[in-house]
Order: C-alpha cells, then structure tokens, then sequence
C-alpha cells in the first residue's frame, strides 16, 4: 500500500518533484553521513576483465562499479579544460570521481536535495569543483555557461522532462555536450524517447548498457546488503533494498527479466 502511493505521488503528478525532495532529503538524512555512502548509481562492470575498465586508486576500489558508471558515461575519456555541469550530483562522489579520474577545468554539482549539497560540501575542499542546491527543471545559470552536462540516474525523478532538457540545452555552449545515462520503466520508456526527440540535442551516440549494469548490481549486492544491515532501521531496509537495487529486490528482477531498460546517450547541443 505505502509502495503504491509512493509511486503515484512520483509520476507526473503536480506534487512529483516535492515528493522526490523530501524522499531524497530523508534517505539522505537516514544514511548519508558516512563517508563510504557518497555515491547512488547502480554501476556499470563488463562481463570481461574482471569488470574493470580503468585503473583506480587503491581508495577507491570498494567504489569501483559507481565510478565506472559516471567514466563510461562520459565515453571514457578526458574532460581537460571543459568547463562541466553535473545535475543531480546526489552526495559528490561522482563530480569527486570525475575531477579526479578525468580532469575537468571546473566542476559545478546541483541537486533539489539540499541534505545532499550539505554532504558534498562535506567531501572537504576538492580546488574548482564546487556545489549548490538548485533544479533540474531550472537551472540556475546563465545561457551557454558549459562545455558539458552531466547526468548520471537522476532524470527518472524529473516530473517534466522536456524541461529539464530545454534547460541543459540553454546553459550549454553552441556544440556543448551531454552525458547523459539513466533506467527506465517499461511504461515509461516512450515518454523518455519522445522528450528526446523533441529536442533539439543531436543523438550522436545511444548504448543499452543494461547487462552492464546488471553485472555491476551483481557484484556489489554483498557490500550494499551487508550497508544495508549496519546502518538502515530494519523497517526500513526492504525500500532501502529496492532504492540500491540488491539482488533479489523487485528493481532488480524487472531489470533482469526486461522491464526496466538503461541507455546512455551522448546528446549535442546544435
């Protein structure tokens, strides 16, 4: 019952975006505050190699499959002397990850949570990245203010797509680009591919990076479970469960069995 409303409140319903902030604000205050708890995404591990497609420092290991996630995102390359937007930073391990693995000029990170902002800023002082509470749906910056956006399994929140797409258009520069990478639920992947569409982005590159993802799941199931139980109140834990993504939970099996689908796009601003 609570699961149903939950899910009704964060359609496309008028209140859709102040539920996701108070969600986030709350999950972030249950288990945010430890420093290993920085990053959201499910991951990204091939199948080859062990799952590993760059090499990290030795601390970062534990957080290999997360930062795959955002370096493949961007086509594993360099973002040397681009000027970035990361929206939907969630806590700043991934603006963190990026700054330090491929190089950016700058690096602004905003997000609706403003418990997440607090726990980036906790990250310590990381020269030319920077963070602010702000919306997707209304960027706070200028037009044609970035090389490059950013946004990593965030914009499955976002009750008005075609806005939040109209807004990374307008703050990038003329041929700017953006990484972009997030799941979808059956019902709700044509509503995705239209606000594509009727952009005015380029679709330069698309990738179904589902198996991907799935391994990356698979592998970190133990680690996040074992989170899971440490610091989550035990009524908690079967949303916390389904929120990570675990083995076993219904995220899982519907992305397993071919009812959730995850694309990465790279999108160019004409």
């Amino acid at each position: 019952m609570i699961q149903a409303i939950f899910k009704k409140l964060t359609g496309n319903s008028p209140i859709a975006k102040r539920t996701w902030q108070f969600w986030y604000n709350f999950a972030n205050l249950i288990d945010g505050r430890a420093g290993d708890l920085r990053f959201m995404n499910f991951g990204y591990a091939p199948e080859h190699h062990g799952g590993k497609i760059m090499d990290l420092d030795p601390a970062d290991e534990e957080h290999r499959y997360a930062i795959q996630m955002y370096y493949h995102t961007i086509g594993r390359q360099s973002l040397s002397d681009l000027d970035v937007l990361e929206v939907g930073c969630g806590r700043g391990g991934g603006a963190a990850s990026l700054m330090k693995y491929t190089s950016p000029r700058s690096l602004m990170g905003i997000d609706l949570s403003s418990k997440a902002i607090s726990l980036c800023r906790n990250l310590g002082r990381i020269p030319s990245l920077t963070f602010k509470v702000g919306d997707a749906e209304k960027i706070p910056f200028q037009d044609g203010s970035f090389d490059a956006v950013v946004n990593v399994e965030s914009s499955h929140c976002y009750p008005q797509l075609h806005k939040f797409f109209a807004e990374v258009l307008r703050v990038l520069k003329k041929g700017g680009k953006f990484y972009y990478a997030d799941f979808r639920r059956e019902e709700d992947l044509a509503a995705q591919q239209q606000a594509i569409r009727d952009s005015a982005f380029i679709v330069r590159e698309k990738e179904d990076i589902a198996p991907e993802v799935l391994q990356a799941l698979t592998l970190d199931s133990t680690r996040k479970e074992k989170l899971i139980q440490e610091r989550i109140p035990g009524f908690l834990r079967s949303y916390f469960r389904k929120f990570t993504c675990t083995v076993g939970s219904e995220n899982y099996v519907s992305l397993l069995e071919g009812r959730r689908f995850y694309h990465r796009y790279l999108l160019v601003k004409p």
